[in-house]
């Protein structure tokens, strides 16, 4: 499937995609000035900020490794559900897709959510309350069942904290970015199961 030619209908289910991540780093930047919580400020790079990004990366890539081989029903029903809604998504998750995707998700979303309404939620309630609050929203954003709203809600208060803690946005953009380019991987790669596998007999 990811050798065959793009279409016109994925190269455009793609761009809207990635548009709309994109248009949350617009949100940001709109919001930042209206709440007065500039982004700049709030980013830093280095090498070392680098390595704190990846290696902050290993408790997450360590949960999606037990759930992709977690039997718990729940779980299992579930993760076969977005496999399935992924499989059908309108796109193949080919090797520059999957590094765009987890860019922009990285960039764009820790923008507005850690840079900009942590931020600003922090500026009048406790950091742990900022934290949380803002992760409601994160979860709400993602809410395509409910177990996934809470699954994203939960890695969005990791995010938050890593942010809490080091005081650098651009360490949950790191952090964020390479586990979602990991878990994009690992889509791709049971999307083709979940393809090889011959349809039950009616």
């Amino acid at each position: 499937m990811s050798g065959a030619p793009d279409s016109p209908s994925q190269t455009r289910v793609f761009a809207i995609a990635i548009g709309g991540t994109a248009f949350l780093a617009l949100l940001a930047w709109a919001l930042s000035l209206v709440l007065k919580t500039p982004l700049g400020p709030q980013l830093s790079w280095s090498f070392n900020d680098l390595f704190i990004g990846v290696i902050a990366t290993l408790p997450l890539a360590g949960f999606l490794w037990w759930f992709s081989k977690t039997d718990n029903p729940t779980l299992a029903r579930f993760r076969e559900s977005q496999i399935r809604f992924f499989a059908d998504i309108g796109f193949d998750f080919t090797a520059s897709r999957i590094v765009l995707m987890a860019i922009s998700a990285g960039f764009c979303e820790e923008l507005l959510f850690r840079g900009v309404l942590q931020t600003w939620v922090a500026g009048f309630a406790p950091v742990m309350v900022a934290v949380i609050a803002t992760n409601i929203v994160f979860g709400l954003l993602h809410m395509r069942t409910m177990l996934y709203a809470i699954v994203a809600g939960c890695v969005g208060i990791y995010l938050g904290a890593l942010y809490a803690l080091t005081d650098n946005l651009m360490i949950p953009m790191v952090t964020h970015g390479l586990y979602d380019f990991i878990a994009l991987i690992y889509t791709r790669n049971a999307i083709d199961a979940y393809r090889r596998v011959p349809d039950d007999p009616v």
